[in-house]
């Protein structure tokens, strides 16, 4: 797809989990779909670690060691986010509570944050966070192209045509 037109598109974030969408043969719900991107998320970034918190042992997961810094020139520089953003694909969406699929494009943008959590106020635990985000951009926009279309369809402006 031509850069231009890409940025001009408008991306909608999809966020009630019961909309559906269709790749080629392949349907989910957007529940499902960030599910799923998330779960690849997390094999592909974190690592689980075990602990002993003096109740017995317990999971943790966290960045991949190769993830969690860089060394430049003996210099390491720490990393704390990992962002992944994905090219438009194409597939259709059926919202609930509206009529029919729409055709468009879906794009993910998944963000990995090193984030800690206390236990009992004592210890801290690395606990990353993996935050999805699906947009979708439909191929025909459902609103009007200009906000004067709304009034050009009116029964008062058509009356008004006809008096001229």
């Amino acid at each position: 797809m031509d850069e231009k037109v890409e940025i001009n598109r408008r991306y909608e974030i999809l966020d009630r989990d019961d909309d559906v969408l269709l790749f080629d043969n392949n349907t989910f719900t957007v529940g499902q779909f960030k599910e799923g991107i998330s779960g690849v998320f997390e094999r592909q970034f974190l690592v689980v670690g075990h602990y002993d918190d003096c109740q017995g042992k317990k999971i943790a997961q966290t960045l991949k060691p190769d993830l969690t810094k860089i060394v430049f020139n003996s210099i390491p520089f720490k990393m704390s986010e990992i962002q992944w953003k994905g090219d438009a694909v194409n597939c259709k969406l059926l919202k609930v509570g509206f009529g029919g699929w729409q055709e468009g494009t879906v794009r993910v943008q998944g963000r990995v944050v090193d984030g800690y959590f206390e236990n009992d106020g004592l210890l801290k635990y690395n606990k990353p966070v993996i935050d999805i985000c699906i947009e979708f951009c439909p191929d025909r926009p459902t609103e009007p192209i200009s906000p004067l279309d709304d009034i050009r369809q009116s029964e008062a402006y058509k009356k008004l045509l006809e008096n001229d």
